[in-house]
């Protein structure tokens, strides 16, 4: 009698190949989860910092219109996608330098005038948040 030899894979042949292609999509798929994540947040980190001069211009025009006396100014608004807070505290209020008249041959003192401020900001696009401190000068028109 002949013997027919039976070519194939066994059950736990499978099994195992099938274990180890499972863990490896797994593997990958959390690796291009995780560099999904990192572009996304770098995307965003770059969005903010592209969009910066433009809110530091608003802050600075913010302050310049909302100073009328006061010694603390916020406020918030939304620029290319990006949400913005901000307050500002008063630092210190003062008069341009006394300058000398040829004319009258005296110095002259101008009221104060201009204001420094401490500038708090926050910013904020998807999951980045970033808060950036820094000092603003504003100056009261000679009419007021």
């Amino acid at each position: 009698m002949n013997k027919t030899s039976v070519k194939g894979f066994t059950l736990l042949e499978v099994m195992v190949a099938s274990v180890i292609l499972i863990s490896s999509i797994a593997a990958i798929s959390i690796s291009y989860r995780g560099a999904l994540i990192a572009s996304q947040r770098a995307d965003n980190n770059i969005q903010v910092s592209g969009v910066m001069p433009v809110i530091m211009a608003q802050v600075s025009e913010g302050l310049q219109q909302l100073d009328k006396g006061e010694t603390k100014l916020f406020q918030n608004g939304v620029s290319w996608g990006v949400k913005y807070q901000w307050q500002a505290e008063l630092i210190d209020f003062k008069s341009p330098p006394e300058r000398f008249d040829p004319d009258e041959g005296d110095f002259i003192v101008d009221q104060a005038r201009f204001r420094l401020w401490l500038v708090d900001l926050q910013v904020e696009k998807g999951s980045v948040q970033q808060t950036y401190q820094f000092n603003e000068l504003s100056w009261l028109d000679e009419k007021r």
